[in-house]
């Protein structure tokens, strides 16, 4: 039995086996940063086709991004197996398929959002001095579409309409948060109100809907497919939302589907895309017959950069305990570098397997160097070395975003709570050291890191 539980050379350990192995009706594994989810999952599959005898076209898996859901087909691909592996988005599109409803994109929400500043707004004195107003600027009104400012206001207004309709709320939920609000965003709120009827009008006149409109009537469509799928599994399961849940639970009702769900819910992220952690770390809350597996080995980090990673995230109160274990040890595996430049660090460290991580991509436009993603777009990936680049934009301090609690199901406000998980992200990509770089001021997490765990970082300055 021991060579059926090697994938491609790569022999799974006895907590991999023992989730691979669950008769449970529905099952969470918790899989921390570099504990082999993906393999698992390829257990999981062989173990269904080979032992449970389930057929290739009974087996659907959803990853949450087209590039994890191609990494995911080859791979099963590779062993064997011709699984359908979807996104969310083309789950919904294939229960769509009979219907005629033509699909619009974000851009045009984008576009919605720029010509509402720049026609309505220009031609309206008292709107233009709100606006104004939202920037503490009297800045020329053509130049702020050229700032920072105005595209973080852009994906503020578009992130809180999304989790507006994700969240199944609408125009009169809106009114009753602009009535019940602080004064200091009853203004914000008025124009998210403005732009959110001016955007469902635009879609009803186009007969077009958006992604988030799709979720919702493909779950109506559900009893009209012919679905006979008998096996769900679920990547990055810690990144549902309610309507994927809802879609989910809708697709279980008709084909009386089992269900196989991997995450972490430390490296849960996306919060501001309509992600509610509830639903991973209470998993038995949404489903019944339930089993809880956790992933106990990592493959990537050291002991001493476990220890530092896990003590410092689960200073937030909602995260699932978890013991992890490692192969591995490495004196000091944090290394703070204060006042060099990136190619004076360059220098100065071992490059032949590099990946440079910046907040977002502003941070990474003047890094002249080939390896660079930003901290969201790099989970799932690992280096030799990581270097962290601004990293005094982590946490983020916009108060602008706090509007959002709005429209987030989770009404529990953790001060910095996602931004604590985007750091450990940040951490835990390396399979040696990361750098953190710091240069004109310095965050609350490096403060945090220095003053609690100094005997695993050394400081360079």
């Amino acid at each position: 039995m021991e060579d059926f539980f090697n994938i491609n050379g790569c022999l799974l350990d006895d907590t991999q086996i023992n989730a691979i192995k669950s008769k449970y009706t529905n099952t969470l594994v918790v899989a921390g940063a570099g504990s082999g989810k993906t393999l698992t999952i390829l257990g999981k599959v062989k173990y269904l086709i080979e032992v449970d005898r389930l057929k290739e076209d009974e087996i659907l898996c959803i990853s949450f991004t087209n590039k994890a859901s191609d990494s995911l087909k080859n791979k099963l691909l590779n062993i064997g197996y011709d699984i359908e592996v979807l996104t969310f988005h083309k789950l919904g599109l294939k229960l769509l398929k009979n219907n005629n409803y033509s699909i619009i994109y974000d851009k045009y929400l984008n576009y919605i959002i720029d010509e509402y500043f720049k026609s309505y707004i220009e031609n309206n004195k008292n709107r233009l001095r709100h606006f104004k107003d939202l920037f503490f600027t009297d800045i020329n009104i053509n130049k702020i579409y050229n700032t920072y400012e105005y595209d973080n206001l852009k994906t503020i207004i578009s992130t809180f309409i999304h989790l507006l309709k994700s969240n199944n709320m609408d125009e009169y939920d809106l009114l009753y948060f602009y009535k019940h609000s602080l004064f200091n965003e009853r203004k914000l709120l008025r124009i998210i109100l403005d732009i959110y009827i001016i955007y469902k009008r635009e879609l009803e006149s186009l007969n077009k809907i958006d992604f988030d409109d799709m979720i919702n009537l493909a779950i109506k469509e559900v009893k009209n497919n012919k679905l006979k799928y008998k096996f769900i599994i679920i990547d990055e399961f810690q990144d549902t939302s309610i309507v994927r849940l809802s879609l989910i639970k809708e697709i279980i009702k008709y084909t009386d589907a089992r269900l196989f769900v991997v995450g972490d819910d430390f490296q849960s992220i996306y919060r501001f895309s309509g992600c509610n952690l509830d639903i991973f770390i209470n998993f038995n809350k949404y489903f019944k017959d339930t089993g809880y597996f956790f992933l106990e080995y990592t493959y990537r980090n050291s002991n001493e950069l476990i220890k530092v990673s896990t003590s410092f995230i689960m200073k937030n109160k909602k995260q699932l305990k978890k013991s992890i274990k490692s192969n591995k040890n490495l004196s000091k595996p944090i290394v703070i570098v204060f006042n060099k430049t990136f190619n004076d660090l360059l220098n100065m460290i071992d490059t032949d397997d590099l990946l440079v991580l910046g907040r977002n991509n502003k941070d990474l436009l003047s890094i002249d160097y080939d390896n660079k993603l930003t901290i969201h777009k790099s989970k799932g990936l690992e280096a030799k070395n990581i270097i962290l680049v601004n990293s005094e934009t982590i946490p983020s301090t916009r108060k602008s975003e706090r509007i959002l609690r709005y429209v987030l199901k989770d009404k529990d406000y953790i001060l910095y709570e996602e931004e604590r998980r985007l750091f450990y992200v940040a951490l835990t990509r390396t399979k040696n050291r990361i750098y953190i770089m710091v240069n004109k001021k310095i965050s609350p997490f490096v403060k945090e890191l220095i003053h609690d765990y100094k005997n695993y970082i050394e400081i360079i300055s």
